[in-house]
């Protein structure tokens, strides 16, 4: 499995705030209340960084050599890195496009810049945990050069 890669970050975040501002773009614009991003949402993403960091500890010390843990937790905190990778971008760029169609209007809420810009710390710190495991559970290279499948 390979890492993921800096373009589909880019593109994940930059999409995903595309759809944040035009959806609360065109709710404005039908005379309709814009999506609010609950306050909560930037609070569990960081509390699933920090579990995240917490489960992919043991594997890291696994690759180094100091301890043993089976397979199936190192795939699964693998595939949970990867997955918490696309969410935080998916959930971070949402509140980006939130926040910049907010910072465009002439009167600018107060809670929902504080909820957006929570909600963009929640999903940067999920980021860098997310890519913090995944790097943790990636195998060194083979003694012969050849990267492991």
């Amino acid at each position: 499995m390979t890492r993921t890669s800096t373009t589909t970050l880019v593109v994940t975040w930059i999409v995903a705030a595309a759809a944040g501002f035009a959806v609360d773009a065109a709710l404005a614009g039908a005379g309709r209340p814009i999506l609010p991003l609950p306050p909560t949402i930037g609070v569990v993403l960081a509390g699933i960084a920090v579990v995240l960091v917490a489960f992919a500890w043991p594997v890291r010390q696994m690759v180094r050599g100091g301890r043993k843990v089976g397979f199936r937790h190192a795939t699964g905190v693998l595939a949970g890195a990867k997955a918490s990778v696309l969410v935080a971008c998916v959930l971070g760029g949402w509140a980006s496009g939130a926040l910049l169609f907010l910072l465009t209007r002439v009167v600018v809420s107060g809670d929902a810049v504080t909820m957006s810009l929570v909600t963009m710390g929640g999903a940067v710190l999920l980021l860098v945990a997310a890519l913090l495991a995944e790097s943790w559970c990636m195998l060194p290279p083979d003694e012969d050069g050849a990267s492991p499948a």
